[in-house]
């Protein structure tokens, strides 16, 4: 009876963990945003979003990308399901392949976050503005910064997951 309890508790704060740290990194990111002057952000959420999928796809559904996308929708007012598209988009490749990703160094991953985030901000600057020479400059920047920051918030979030999920 108490293994049952024990999954059941495991169960509730899993999805507890995974919607606070979604809710945060959306937050941080919008946050961030607003101070800083850039056209381009850093997809802190979008980061977040990967990580999940690949640490526990079974428990990430789309649910979350949809909040976390709606919620960037409505404070970067942009239109209504741009984000969401996006990051379910993110979302079924990261959960399609999270096999092989899991198997890559952390460089590697580091890359394909990269390679993810030069894509979703394309496709937000493709639709939603119009490109020059400083925004293509802070879009480099922020790819650059994107996989340099990909260790951290992989290390930092499967640390606390190992902690407060399976640990005593």
């Amino acid at each position: 009876m108490t293994e049952y309890l024990d999954k059941k508790n495991n169960f509730i704060s899993i999805y507890f963990f995974i919607g606070s740290s979604m809710v945060l990194a959306s937050f941080l990111e919008i946050f961030i945003s607003n101070i800083l002057s850039f056209y381009v952000s850093l997809p802190i959420s979008l980061m977040v979003l990967i990580y999940w999928n690949m640490a526990l796809p079974r428990s990430v559904g789309l649910l979350w990308a949809l909040l976390a996308g709606f919620t960037l929708d409505i404070a970067q007012e942009i239109y209504l399901g741009s984000h969401v598209f996006l990051f379910l988009l993110v979302s079924f490749v990261t959960q399609r392949y999270f096999h092989r990703l899991r198997a890559l160094y952390t460089i590697q991953q580091s890359i394909f976050v990269a390679f993810l985030v030069l894509l979703y901000q394309i496709t937000l600057l493709i639709f939603f503005s119009e490109l020059n020479i400083n925004i293509l400059y802070e879009l480099f920047v922020v790819t650059i910064v994107s996989a340099l920051v990909w260790p951290v918030i992989f290390g930092l979030l499967r640390f606390l997951r190992i902690k407060f999920t399976y640990g005593k």
